[in-house]
Protein backbone atom coordinates (compact mmCIF):
# COMPACT_ATOMS: atom_id res chain seq x y z
CA UNK A 1 0.00 0.00 0.00
CA UNK A 2 1.50 3.63 -1.02
CA UNK A 3 -1.15 5.50 0.95
CA UNK A 4 0.46 5.99 4.21
CA UNK A 5 3.70 7.71 5.36
CA UNK A 6 5.25 6.98 8.59
CA UNK A 7 6.39 10.39 10.89
CA UNK A 8 8.72 9.77 13.53
CA UNK A 9 9.53 12.57 15.56
CA UNK A 10 12.65 12.49 18.13
CA UNK A 11 14.12 14.89 20.02
CA UNK A 12 17.30 12.51 20.44
CA UNK A 13 17.46 12.11 24.14
CA UNK A 14 17.44 8.29 24.51
CA UNK A 15 20.47 6.26 24.41
CA UNK A 16 21.33 5.76 20.86
CA UNK A 17 21.71 2.26 21.10
CA UNK A 18 17.95 1.86 22.67
CA UNK A 19 16.45 4.19 19.66
CA UNK A 20 18.96 2.42 17.18
CA UNK A 21 16.75 -0.48 18.06
CA UNK A 22 13.66 1.15 18.30
CA UNK A 23 14.38 1.93 14.31
CA UNK A 24 15.46 -1.22 13.39
CA UNK A 25 11.95 -2.38 14.58
CA UNK A 26 10.15 -0.17 12.72
CA UNK A 27 12.41 -0.86 9.35
CA UNK A 28 11.61 -4.55 10.14
CA UNK A 29 7.75 -3.88 10.55
CA UNK A 30 6.96 -1.59 8.60
CA UNK A 31 6.62 -3.15 4.87
CA UNK A 32 9.12 -0.67 3.13
CA UNK A 33 6.69 2.50 3.99
CA UNK A 34 8.16 5.45 3.31
CA UNK A 35 9.85 7.66 6.84
CA UNK A 36 9.61 10.94 6.95
CA UNK A 37 11.88 11.33 10.57
CA UNK A 38 11.99 14.91 11.71
CA UNK A 39 14.77 14.88 14.68
CA UNK A 40 16.54 17.78 16.78
CA UNK A 41 19.83 15.53 15.64
CA UNK A 42 20.82 14.32 11.79
CA UNK A 43 20.08 10.81 11.84
CA UNK A 44 19.79 8.17 9.07
CA UNK A 45 15.95 7.17 8.60
CA UNK A 46 14.04 7.67 6.09
CA UNK A 47 13.83 11.30 4.47
CA UNK A 48 15.27 12.90 7.82
CA UNK A 49 14.40 16.76 8.17
CA UNK A 50 16.88 17.86 11.35
CA UNK A 51 15.47 21.04 13.29
CA UNK A 52 18.58 20.95 15.81
CA UNK A 53 18.81 20.38 19.43
CA UNK A 54 19.07 23.90 19.99
CA UNK A 55 15.26 24.18 20.39
CA UNK A 56 14.81 22.00 23.63
CA UNK A 57 12.34 19.75 24.40
CA UNK A 58 8.40 20.47 24.57
CA UNK A 59 4.95 19.35 23.62
CA UNK A 60 4.88 22.30 21.77
CA UNK A 61 8.06 21.55 19.37
CA UNK A 62 6.98 17.96 19.11
CA UNK A 63 3.86 18.65 17.41
CA UNK A 64 6.26 21.71 15.40
CA UNK A 65 8.13 18.54 14.36
CA UNK A 66 5.30 16.48 13.46
CA UNK A 67 3.57 19.31 11.39
CA UNK A 68 6.81 19.53 9.36
CA UNK A 69 6.69 16.24 8.58
CA UNK A 70 2.72 16.36 7.62
CA UNK A 71 3.89 19.25 5.35
CA UNK A 72 6.54 16.79 3.08
CA UNK A 73 4.44 13.85 3.48
CA UNK A 74 2.51 13.55 0.46
CA UNK A 75 0.11 10.29 1.28
CA UNK A 76 -3.95 10.37 2.08
CA UNK A 77 -2.72 9.14 5.95
CA UNK A 78 -0.12 9.64 8.37
CA UNK A 79 1.18 6.95 10.72
CA UNK A 80 2.69 8.02 14.02
CA UNK A 81 6.04 6.90 15.64
CA UNK A 82 8.21 7.72 18.01
CA UNK A 83 11.25 6.71 19.67
CA UNK A 84 10.30 5.09 22.99
CA UNK A 85 7.82 2.97 21.46
CA UNK A 86 7.99 -0.63 19.79
CA UNK A 87 5.10 -1.26 17.26
CA UNK A 88 4.17 -4.37 15.46
CA UNK A 89 3.85 -5.73 11.77
CA UNK A 90 0.00 -4.91 12.39
CA UNK A 91 0.30 -1.64 13.57
CA UNK A 92 1.29 -0.65 10.09
CA UNK A 93 -1.57 -2.72 7.93
CA UNK A 94 -4.76 -0.99 9.46
CA UNK A 95 -6.52 1.66 7.46
CA UNK A 96 -9.24 3.63 8.36
CA UNK A 97 -12.56 4.15 6.66
CA UNK A 98 -12.20 7.77 7.20
CA UNK A 99 -9.53 10.51 6.71
CA UNK A 100 -10.74 12.85 8.76
CA UNK A 101 -10.64 11.39 11.92
CA UNK A 102 -7.73 10.32 14.03
CA UNK A 103 -7.81 6.61 15.19
CA UNK A 104 -5.75 5.79 18.19
CA UNK A 105 -5.43 2.04 19.24
CA UNK A 106 -6.50 0.77 22.23
CA UNK A 107 -3.93 -2.29 22.35
CA UNK A 108 -1.34 -0.52 24.93
CA UNK A 109 0.88 -0.93 27.10
CA UNK A 110 3.98 0.59 29.21
CA UNK A 111 7.00 -1.09 29.82
CA UNK A 112 8.08 1.35 33.30
CA UNK A 113 11.52 1.95 33.67
CA UNK A 114 12.88 -0.31 31.55
CA UNK A 115 11.95 -3.46 33.83
CA UNK A 116 11.16 -6.34 32.82
CA UNK A 117 7.41 -6.30 32.86
CA UNK A 118 4.69 -4.02 31.16
CA UNK A 119 1.91 -1.84 32.35
CA UNK A 120 -1.90 -2.11 30.50
CA UNK A 121 -2.36 1.52 29.06
CA UNK A 122 -6.09 2.44 28.97
CA UNK A 123 -6.09 5.45 27.13
CA UNK A 124 -5.19 5.87 23.82
CA UNK A 125 -2.03 7.92 22.87
CA UNK A 126 -0.62 10.19 20.17
CA UNK A 127 2.08 7.34 20.04
CA UNK A 128 -0.18 5.09 18.60
CA UNK A 129 -2.44 6.64 15.75
CA UNK A 130 -2.92 6.64 12.01
CA UNK A 131 -4.79 10.19 10.71
CA UNK A 132 -5.40 11.58 7.68
CA UNK A 133 -3.01 13.78 7.08
CA UNK A 134 -4.77 16.57 5.53
CA UNK A 135 -7.11 16.55 8.71
CA UNK A 136 -4.13 16.48 11.09
CA UNK A 137 -2.09 19.30 9.35
CA UNK A 138 -4.91 21.57 9.33
CA UNK A 139 -5.38 20.92 12.99
CA UNK A 140 -2.27 21.74 13.82
CA UNK A 141 -2.14 24.99 11.59
CA UNK A 142 -5.03 26.34 13.21
CA UNK A 143 -3.38 25.60 16.76
CA UNK A 144 0.13 27.17 15.73
CA UNK A 145 -1.64 30.50 14.45
CA UNK A 146 0.20 33.18 16.04
CA UNK A 147 2.14 31.12 17.86
CA UNK A 148 6.40 31.08 17.46
CA UNK A 149 7.95 28.82 15.22
CA UNK A 150 9.60 26.81 18.96
CA UNK A 151 8.71 27.03 22.51
CA UNK A 152 9.96 25.42 25.63
CA UNK A 153 7.64 27.05 27.86
CA UNK A 154 4.91 24.97 26.36
CA UNK A 155 5.34 21.59 27.87
CA UNK A 156 1.94 20.01 27.76
CA UNK A 157 0.93 22.20 24.17
CA UNK A 158 -1.86 22.53 23.38
CA UNK A 159 -3.23 23.06 26.97
CA UNK A 160 -1.35 25.72 27.70
CA UNK A 161 -2.20 28.27 24.59
CA UNK A 162 -5.61 26.79 24.24
CA UNK A 163 -6.57 25.49 27.42
CA UNK A 164 -6.87 22.01 25.34
CA UNK A 165 -6.23 18.49 26.35
CA UNK A 166 -5.69 17.25 22.64
CA UNK A 167 -4.79 18.81 19.35
CA UNK A 168 -8.11 16.64 18.72
CA UNK A 169 -11.67 17.33 19.94
CA UNK A 170 -13.13 13.96 21.56
CA UNK A 171 -15.43 13.38 18.94
CA UNK A 172 -12.43 13.45 16.31
CA UNK A 173 -10.84 10.36 18.03
CA UNK A 174 -11.48 7.06 17.31
CA UNK A 175 -10.32 4.19 19.67
CA UNK A 176 -10.08 1.17 17.68
CA UNK A 177 -9.03 -2.45 18.66
CA UNK A 178 -8.45 -3.51 14.93
CA UNK A 179 -4.42 -3.73 15.89
CA UNK A 180 -4.52 -7.03 17.58
CA UNK A 181 -0.74 -7.03 18.97
CA UNK A 182 0.15 -4.48 21.25
CA UNK A 183 2.44 -1.01 21.04
CA UNK A 184 4.12 -1.05 23.88
CA UNK A 185 6.05 2.56 25.00
CA UNK A 186 9.13 2.01 27.20
CA UNK A 187 9.39 4.89 30.03
CA UNK A 188 13.35 5.51 30.21
CA UNK A 189 12.89 9.02 32.06
CA UNK A 190 14.87 10.54 28.75
CA UNK A 191 12.23 11.37 27.13
CA UNK A 192 10.03 14.17 27.43
CA UNK A 193 7.09 12.90 29.80
CA UNK A 194 8.76 11.34 32.92
CA UNK A 195 5.31 9.10 33.40
CA UNK A 196 1.97 8.30 31.65
CA UNK A 197 -1.01 7.26 32.61
CA UNK A 198 -1.62 3.35 33.20
CA UNK A 199 -2.83 0.35 35.24
CA UNK A 200 0.29 -0.24 37.63
CA UNK A 201 -0.49 -3.96 37.87
CA UNK A 202 2.79 -5.53 36.34
CA UNK A 203 2.10 -8.02 33.19
CA UNK A 204 4.96 -10.79 32.81
CA UNK A 205 4.46 -11.07 28.89
CA UNK A 206 1.81 -9.94 26.23
CA UNK A 207 0.94 -11.02 22.95
CA UNK A 208 3.68 -10.71 19.81
CA UNK A 209 6.24 -9.38 22.63
CA UNK A 210 6.69 -12.27 24.74
CA UNK A 211 7.70 -12.07 28.39
CA UNK A 212 9.49 -8.58 29.14
CA UNK A 213 12.67 -10.23 30.51
CA UNK A 214 14.49 -10.93 27.49
CA UNK A 215 13.01 -7.67 25.56
CA UNK A 216 14.33 -5.60 28.30
CA UNK A 217 17.45 -7.36 28.02
CA UNK A 218 17.62 -6.82 23.93
CA UNK A 219 16.49 -3.27 24.36
CA UNK A 220 19.64 -2.13 26.70
CA UNK A 221 22.21 -4.61 26.04
CA UNK A 222 24.71 -5.01 22.56
CA UNK A 223 25.59 -7.28 19.94
CA UNK A 224 25.33 -10.31 22.68
CA UNK A 225 21.51 -10.08 22.78
CA UNK A 226 21.61 -9.32 18.82
CA UNK A 227 18.57 -11.87 18.06
CA UNK A 228 15.36 -10.24 18.25
CA UNK A 229 13.42 -12.30 21.37
CA UNK A 230 10.01 -12.22 19.92
CA UNK A 231 11.11 -14.16 16.97
CA UNK A 232 11.83 -16.92 18.94
CA UNK A 233 8.35 -17.34 20.44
Amino acid sequence: MNDATIIYCSSCREDPLFEAKVKETILKHCGGLPIISVTQKPIDFGKNICVGDSIGASGFNFFRQVQIGLMEAKTEFVISAESDCMYPPDYFTFRPERNDKCYRSSNLYVMPDLRAYYFYKREGATHAQIVGREFYLNALNKLFEGAPQWSTEEKNFPKERHNLEDVFADNDIIRHKEIVNPVFQVKTHKGLRYYTHSDCTPIAEIKYWGPGEPIRKWLIKGKEYENKPWEKL
